[in-house]
């Protein structure tokens, strides 16, 4: 899970990082003893073998240094971390900082995985995935989700997961279909392809940040509302529908989503978002 989190972290596609993981499993790198006995170059061909080619190097050097790790300070079993850290979450967190090329995102990713096997560390969402999960009706009561969950720590790491792979999804269509518009060549079709691969990049790039900026909030308010996010995806699907299969297929499935959202603005049963609430109209006013 270490390994997985710390490969997703970085900003490289989900698929390329899911063979990696993959690979380094195939060949039992998963196995704490067989990775320390593994070389740098060993290390830097399998994650070449997964296609992790921009950071295999240093990925390489980061498995190394985490191998080191648990065998020297945890006896070779993270388990013992946790012990350490008497099931507590937030020392949980400052001592899993600890390894070596794992950030906050990176712990983030973690522990959506890791409240699987250590339930203390449940219930778990990480930032950008609770903020979807209001989007989605769901509030950002943690609590309150765990128990709709029947309190499974299991279920609560798929939740988690499940809304990131979502977001990074409709991205990648939308780049997709950008790419799509370049076929045949023309001048307005290449400019609305430079455009869709720009909202794809937006969307699916705000899921590898630990945090949203200020300013995304301040410029594109309306990807955190059930009305602005599902006209965006609308509009965004509708431009792809003409010509090429891959267009309406992107296209038709990104409009869809967008129709969601906005059935979701009109059921009164669901709470909208923070940020669309009529006692906090003032948030934009409070960036300042």
């Amino acid at each position: 899970m270490v390994m997985d989190a710390m490969l997703k972290s970085r900003p490289i596609s989900h698929d390329l990082t899911q063979r990696a993981v993959n690979k380094l499993i195939e060949v039992g790198y998963h196995d704490i003893r067989k990775l320390g006995e593994s070389s740098w170059e060993e290390r830097t061909m399998v994650l070449k073998d997964g296609g992790y080619n921009r950071y295999r190097e240093q990925g390489a050097t980061n498995l190394g240094d985490l191998a080191e790790f648990v065998n020297e300070k945890y006896d070779g079993d993270l388990n013992n971390l946790l012990k350490k850290a008497h099931n507590d979450r937030d020392e949980t967190r400052k001592l899993i900082k600890e390894i070596k090329g794992l950030g906050d995102l990176g712990v983030d990713l973690f522990f959506n995985n890791a409240q699987a096997v250590w339930p203390s560390l449940a219930p778990f969402i990480d930032g950008r995935s609770l903020e979807t999960a209001d989007n989605v009706g769901l509030g950002t009561d943690l609590d309150a989700i765990y128990a709709d969950l029947g309190r499974d720590a299991m279920n609560m790491s798929r939740l988690a997961n499940g809304f990131r792979i979502v977001n990074i999804a409709v991205g990648v269509l939308m780049v997709l279909g950008g790419i799509s518009q370049f076929f045949p060549p023309s001048m307005s079709s290449i400019i609305v392809g430079i455009y869709v691969i720009l909202f794809g990049l937006i969307v699916g790039g705000l899921e590898f940040l630990p945090n949203v900026p200020d300013y995304v909030y301040r410029y594109a308010s309306f990807l955190f509302s059930f009305l602005g996010r599902g006209a965006f995806y609308i509009f965004v699907g509708c431009i792809l529908l003409h010509d090429h299969v891959l267009r309406y297929i992107a296209g038709s499935i990104i409009g869809f989503i967008g129709l969601g959202y906005l059935a979701l603005e009109f059921i009164p049963s669901i709470e909208p978002p923070s940020n669309m609430r009529e006692n906090d109209q003032g948030w934009g006013a409070e960036q300042v």
